[in-house]
C-alpha cells in the first residue's frame, strides 16, 4: 500500500495479506480492486474476477463472477476498467468492454481490434504496459518510458473506430528498471533490480508533467509482477494522520513513556564456566574429560603443522553431565593479550570425545565467552562499559554430542552450484529480510532433508547409546587454517515509521556475539557463539533516515574455516572443523559498513495491534529514545560464509546503538514496542508506528 503516492515523504508497505492461485493461471489487475484470472488449467472458467475486499476485512480474493473468454495464450493484458486491452501470440490486440467495471459483474465483449501502426508496434514491443484512464504507458527494453493517450468514436454502422494519439518520451535512460505502474495521474513508480539483495527491487517515485523524481528509493524487495489498483484521481493525505491499512488503529490513553532498560541481575565477572554435555537424544554424558582451551590464540595456524590451542583446564562431567571449571587467576601471556585486545572477553572451547556401546566415535564441542574478573580492561573501563562487558558472559549450555565421522572429502569447501542451493545462500538472496531462526543443523551443499537425523550412522540411530570417554591424560588441540574470506554481516537494524528518523551506530570498536559452525559429522551444526569485541578505529552506521525507514546495517567481517585435531599420545582421537569469525576488516575498495536489507515489513499498525501490550509505549514529539544497554535480538541468517548461515547478537552500550528522534507533529501519538520484551526491559529491537 501507497500511502501518499505523490509525495516524497510516503509509507510504501506491505499488508501482510496474501492469496494463492494456480501456478498455471496469470493475473492483471483493474481499478476498483479488481483482480482478473487467465486460468490455464479451469476449461469451465477460463476466465475469473475477483474483488479486493481486504481494507474492510474481507478477502484479497473475493470471487465476483466467471467468464467463458479463453486468453490463456495471450501475450499481454491489461486494463483501465471499462476497456480491457489482450495482445494475441499473432500480435493482435484486441479491445473488450468491461460493463460493470465498478463492480466486475457485467458483461465482457470484443468491439474493436487496434489498427496496425508504429505506435502498436512500441506497446506490442514494450518491457511493461500499464494504464491511468485512457492514457497507455510504456516501458521499453532500453529503459525509456513514453505515454499516448488511447481514442474512440463511433463508426456509420454503430461500431467502434479506435487510435492512438502521438507518443510522448517521458524519461530517456532508466538503468535496471525492469517494471513501472502510475497509481494515478501524475505518478509514476518503478522498479530496479540488481544483483545486490539489498538494494534489489528498489520502488522509486516520480511525478509526471514534467517527469521529476520525488524520492528515488521509496523501498526496497519488491520482487514479482506488480499490479496497481489504478484510481481515477489521486488527493494527498491528511500528514498529521499516522498511516494504516484497513480500519484506523485504537488511541491508547494510558501508555507509559519509553524508558530505557535498567541494569538489574546483570551478569557478574566470573573466572569459572560451565556447561553440560549430553547423548543425542538429550540423556545425560556421565564420566567424560573436558579440556578448555583459550579460543583466539591462533598465531601459527596457517602453517603447514598449524598451532595448539592453549590448555587452561580440564574438568570431568557429573552424573548429569555438567561440570564446571574455574580458570588460572593468571593467565598465560598469550590468552592475557588475546583477552585484552578483546576488550575483556574471552572466547573458550570445551571439547569432550568419547565412543558409543556400538564403538561409534562421538564429539562434543561448545564455545563459550568469559569474562574474568581481573581483567586489567575490566578494572579500567568506566561503570557502563563493565557492565556491557560483564554481558557478553556466555556459558552453561547443553550441549550434545555428535557421531564424528568427517574427513577432509566431506568437509572440502562447496563449489559455487553446491553453495548456490544451500539455505544459506537462499536467504543470503532473498531481499526481503526475515526473523526466520538461523537453522542449527545446515548443509553447505544444499538442504537437508526433513527428516535429517545427524545420529544415523551405517543404518542405526546412535543417539541413545551409552558413550564412554576417549580422551585421557595430556591431550592437544591442534588448529589449522584452511580458508577466510570477508563478508558483511548484519549486526543491526533501526526503524522509523511516521514523523521520526531513524539512527544506528556501531562505532569505534566491534561488540558483537557470532555464531560458530562445527561440523563433526559431514553436516554444520552451531555451536555456541564467539564475542567479538576488538578495536575497529572507524565510526559506520546511518543517521536520521526516514521517515518511514527501517534498514539493516552490515559490516566486514572475516572469516575462517579451520581443522581441529584432538592428539592424545601422539593419536588422533577426533577431527572436526569449524567456521568462526575473525576481526573486523574492510576488503580492498570496500565500504566501512554499508545499509542491508529493507525492514520497513515489521513496522505499521498492523503490526503495532499484533504486538503484546506491555511491550508498548510512547516517545515524547520533538524528543529521542534510544537503546545503549543490554543486547539486541539475534539476527538471523546475518552472514552467509560458504554456504552456511549464522546468526548475531550485538551488545547496545554507548557507541553500539538504536535510536528514533520524532517529529514534532501532536495529532497522534508516537508509538514504539520492543520485539522481545517491553522497551524497558530487553527488547532486543523496537519498532515504529
Amino acid at each position: 500500500m501507497d500511502w501518499a503516492p505523490k509525495a516524497a515523504e510516503s509509507s510504501f508497505f506491505d499488508t501482510q495479506l496474501t492469496a494463492q492461485i494456480p501456478g498455471t493461471s496469470e493475473l492483471f489487475t483493474a481499478p476498483n480492486g479488481l483482480i482478473y484470472e487467465i486460468s490455464g488449467s479451469d476449461r469451465d472458467a477460463p476466465l475469473k474476477v475477483y474483488k479486493d475486499k481486504t481494507a474492510t476485512g474481507g478477502s484479497l480474493l473475493t470471487p465476483v463472477k466467471t467468464y467463458k473468454l479463453d486468453w490463456s495464450g495471450a501475450k499481454r493484458v491489461w486494463s483501465n476498467g471499462k476497456r480491457i486491452f489482450v495482445i494475441d501470440d499473432d500480435n493482435t490486440v484486441n479491445v473488450f468492454e468491461q460493463t460493470a467495471p465498478v463492480t466486475g459483474d457485467g458483461t465482457i465483449s470484443l468491439i474493436t481490434t487496434l489498427p496496425r501502426s508504429s505506435k502498436l508496434n512500441e506497446i506490442i514491443n514494450a518491457a511493461d504496459v500499464w494504464m491511468v484512464g485512457q492514457v497507455i504507458y510504456t516501458l521499453s527494453a532500453d529503459g525509456t518510458i513514453a505515454h499516448r493517450t488511447y481514442l474512440e468514436t463511433g463508426t456509420s454502422t454503430g461500431g467502434t473506430k479506435p487510435f492512438l494519439d502521438y507518443t510522448v518520451t517521458d524519461k530517456t535512460g532508466l538503468s535496471g528498471v525492469t517494471q513501472a505502474w502510475s497509481p494515478g495521474p501524475h505518478a509514476l513508480n518503478t522498479i530496479s533490480l540488481t544483483s545486490d539483495p539489498d538494494t534489489t527491487g528498489r520502488v522509486s517515485k516520480y511525478t509526471t508533467g514534467p517527469f521529476t523524481v520525488v524520492n528515488d528509493d521509496v523501498t526496497t524487495g519488491v520482487i514479482g509482477d506488480v499490479m496497481a489498483d489504478t484510481a481515477a484521481c489521486l488527493a494527498d493525505p491528511d500528514p498529521d494522520v499516522v498511516p494504516y491499512f484497513g480500519t484506523p488503529p485504537t488511541v491508547e490513553s494510558d501508555l507509559p513513556t519509553a524508558q530505557e532498560p535498567t541494569d538489574t541481575a546483570e551478569p557478574q565477572p566470573s573466572n569459572t564456566v560451565t556447561g553440560k554435555f549430553t547423548l543425542g537424544n538429550g540423556q545425560p554424558a556421565a564420566g567424560l574429560q573436558v579440556t578448555v582451551t583459550a579460543a583466539d590464540v591462533v598465531t601459527g595456524s596457517e602453517s603447514p603443522n598449524g598451532a595448539k590451542e592453549p590448555v587452561l583446564g580440564t574438568a570431568t562431567t557429573a552424573t548429569d553431565g555438567s561440570w564446571s571449571l574455574t580458570l588460572p587467576s593468571t593467565l598465560p601471556t598469550a590468552v592475557q593479550r588475546a583477552l585484552d585486545e578483546n576488550r575483556g572477553s574471552l572466547n573458550l572451547n570445551a571439547t569432550t570425545t568419547g565412543t558409543t556401546s556400538s564403538g561409534v566415535a562421538v564429539l562434543g564441542v561448545d564455545a563459550l565467552v568469559a569474562v574474568p574478573p581481573r581483567s586489567p580492561t575490566l578494572r579500567a573501563a568506566s561503570d557502563d562499559e563493565a557492565s556491557a562487558i560483564a554481558e557478553t558472559i556466555d556459558d552453561g549450555h547443553s550441549v550434545p554430542l555428535v557421531p564424528n565421522t568427517v574427513d577432509d572429502a566431506a568437509a572440502a569447501d562447496p563449489t559455487p552450484e553446491q553453495e548456490r542451493r544451500s539455505l544459506a545462500a537462499q536467504a543470503e538472496t532473498d531481499p526481503n529480510a526475515t526473523d526466520d531462526r538461523t537453522p542449527t543443523w545446515q548443509s553447505d551443499r544444499g538442504v537437508l532433508a526433513v527428516d535429517y537425523n545427524p545420529y544415523r550412522v551405517g543404518g542405526k540411530d546412535v543417539s541413545g547409546e551409552k558413550v564412554t570417554a576417549r580422551d585421557s591424560g595430556t591431550c592437544d588441540t591442534v588448529r589449522l587454517k584452511k580458508s577466510s574470506k570477508i563478508k558483511y554481516t548484519v549486526v543491526g537494524e533501526a526503524h522509523a515509521n511516521w514523523d521520526a528518523k531513524a539512527t544506528f551506530e556501531y562505532d569505534d570498536t566491534m561488540n558483537s556475539s557470532i555464531d560458530i559452525a562445527i561440523n563433526s559429522n559431514g553436516d554444520w551444526k552451531l555451536g555456541g557463539s564467539k564475542q567479538v569485541s576488538h578495536e575497529t578505529g572507524v565510526s559506520t552506521g546511518y543517521a536520521n533516515k526516514g521517515s518511514y525507514y527501517a534498514r539493516q546495517y552490515k559490516v566486514p567481517i572475516e572469516y575462517n574455516k579451520y581443522k581441529h585435531q584432538r592428539i592424545c599420545f601422539g593419536t588422533v582421537r577426533a577431527t572436526w572443523y569449524t567456521i568462526e569469525a575473525g576481526r573486523y576488516k574492510v576488503p580492498s575498495g570496500g565500504s566501512v559498513g554499508k545499509v542491508g536489507k529493507n525492514v520497513a515489513h515489521k513496522d505499521g499498525s498492523r503490526n503495532y495491534g499484533k504486538s503484546p501490550r506491555s511491550h508498548r509505549a510512547k516517545v515524547e514529539p520533538g524528543t529521542y529514545f534510544q537503546l545503549t544497554r543490554k543486547k539486541s535480538a539475534k539476527f538471523g541468517n546475518a552472514v552467509n560464509f560458504m554456504g552456511v548461515a549464522l546468526g548475531v547478537t550485538t551488545g547496545y552500550d554507548r557507541s553500539h546503538k538504536q535510536k528514533i528522534t520524532m517529529g514534532n507533529r501532536t495529532s497522534a501519538k508516537h508509538l514504539i514496542w520492543g520485539k522481545n520484551g517491553p522497551v524497558s526491559d530487553k527488547p532486543g529491537v523496537f519498532y515504529s508506528n
